[in-house]
């Protein structure tokens, strides 16, 4: 029997390729011989570890700001020409949650690297950004120039006094460059579903804070030559996703389908006769194309058995069901407050051990399959 491990990352916890390896030795333990791990990302958080593992990925560094404009040195990779890029390495939440004054600068900054090094194609990871300023100060870096009664960078809490928008300047080598932005959310750019309502109060807004980022968001999408709010994942990254196709000409794309390509994923599941997905915890959220609902659809139509082995479970599932999940263990019977990372390897490697059990004394296997 052999078992594929391709699960996202557990957030606050394990990247995907730790969690896979946890996974692996607790299935290992419960009977199972043959596992492999393949670390998978969908644009979301833990992007560039996954890359970073991936076959013929070549390291590139570069000094860039953070999302606070101190000085930090992020990496990045090449794969086949290819530059793939994790945005919170620049503007990501560890730098601090301050939401109104984070800016995309060092994301910019990173675009311009990969781009001066030769990529033909710039791949974007949105997830794990502290940021809600709508892709401005990614802009700034690649030459955009914004006015007010002068010249300045915008952060989430100026968009409002953004009255001209000159792209003229916009530096020359980028024309030649096609940029994609990895995401694993249809977010809009604005309004009750947007990028400052969903997801601000995570960043650190305020309630009132969030209101007024949105009104930002929506004055900063009136002077974009694009309407980025028509483009499901423009909100990504606060924006930062409509700001990589109104600058740009970029394109917004589920970061699953890049990944899934770059690592073979399908071959790996056909070759597979159980696989085993997971993340940090499921919930009803989790059917509407995050990670794990992706993987299934893949063992799906591959006649393969998937499960799905979480940190934590709340709310209804059974969507999952239909998704072509065949079973689902968790690790805490609820999310705790606070995790300890020894405690949930522990009980990580437990479950999956439970889980290679089940499944042995579940499993039959027709000369077909």
């Amino acid at each position: 029997m052999k078992i594929l491990v391709a699960c996202d990352s557990f957030k606050g916890s394990f990247s995907s390729a730790k969690a896979g390896d946890i996974i692996r030795s607790g299935l290992i333990e419960g009977g199972i011989r043959e596992v492999e791990v393949c670390p998978v990302s969908d644009g979301g958080d833990g992007f560039g570890s996954v890359i970073a593992r991936a076959e013929g990925a070549e390291k590139r560094t570069a000094k860039v700001k953070d999302a606070f404009i101190g000085e930090t040195e992020a990496e990045y990779h090449f794969i086949n020409g290819d530059a793939y890029i994790e945005s919170a390495r620049a503007c990501g939440l560890r730098f601090g949650k301050d939401v109104m004054r984070a800016t995309t600068y060092g994301v910019g900054q990173l675009i311009y690297s990969a781009a001066v090094n030769g990529a033909e194609n710039i791949y974007l990871g949105l997830g794990g950004s502290g940021t809600n300023d709508g892709g401005c100060g990614m802009a700034c870096a690649l030459g955009v120039k914004f006015y007010s009664d002068y010249s300045f960078i915008p952060t989430g809490r100026n968009l409002r006094e953004i009255k001209r928008i000159d792209t003229s300047s916009l530096i020359p080598i980028l024309k030649n460059t096609n940029v994609f932005a990895c995401t694993d959310v249809d977010t809009p750019f604005y309004g009750k579903d947007g990028a400052a309502l969903t997801f601000s109060r995570q960043k650190g807004a305020t309630a009132e804070e969030a209101l007024r980022l949105d009104d930002g968001m929506k004055h900063l999408a009136s002077l974009l030559p694009v309407d980025v709010n028509s483009l499901p994942g423009s909100g990504a990254a606060g924006g930062l996703g409509g700001g990589i196709a109104a600058f740009l000409g970029g394109k917004i794309v589920f970061g699953f389908d890049v990944i899934e390509r770059l690592v073979g994923l399908e071959e790996k599941v056909a070759k597979a006769d159980i696989v085993i997905t997971g993340e940090g915890r499921t919930d009803s959220q989790t059917a509407h194309g995050k990670l794990p609902a992706r993987v299934a659809q893949l063992c799906k139509a591959n006649r393969k058995p998937c499960y799905i082995i979480s940190g934590s479970v709340k709310g209804d599932v059974s969507p999952l069901a239909d998704m072509g999940v065949s079973g689902i263990f968790a690790a805490y019977a609820e999310s705790p407050a606070q995790i300890d990372k020894e405690d949930a390897e522990k009980r990580l490697r437990a479950v999956a051990c439970k889980a290679a059990e089940s499944i042995k004394g579940s499993m039959y296997f027709s000369d077909d399959h």
